[in-house]
């Protein structure tokens, strides 16, 4: 079940892992989450509603054998967990 705004506003969110159960996020779910920087995905890329980022800069990262991703979702960049500084 979709849930839209489910971290919205929150602004001590610094980073945050995504189980691979997830695979759909909702509207605006990290809406104005401004110390956001990092979301680490444990599973194949997750349908994806609007506004997910808006406010937030996060990089995503994710396993290589995970499918469906690409360079970007919801416009942040996308690199391998292995990336991560």
């Amino acid at each position: 079940m979709r849930q839209d705004y489910a971290f919205s506003g929150c602004a001590s969110l610094a980073s945050i892992t995504i189980p691979n159960s997830v695979k759909e996020i909702g509207n605006a779910t990290f809406w104005e989450c401004v110390n956001l920087k990092s979301i680490i995905f444990l599973g194949d890329a997750p349908k994806e509603g609007r506004d997910v980022f808006k406010g937030a800069t996060p990089t995503i990262y994710r396993k290589p054998e995970a499918k469906g991703w690409g360079d970007t979702f919801e416009g942040r960049p996308v690199k391998l967990i292995s990336e991560k500084p």
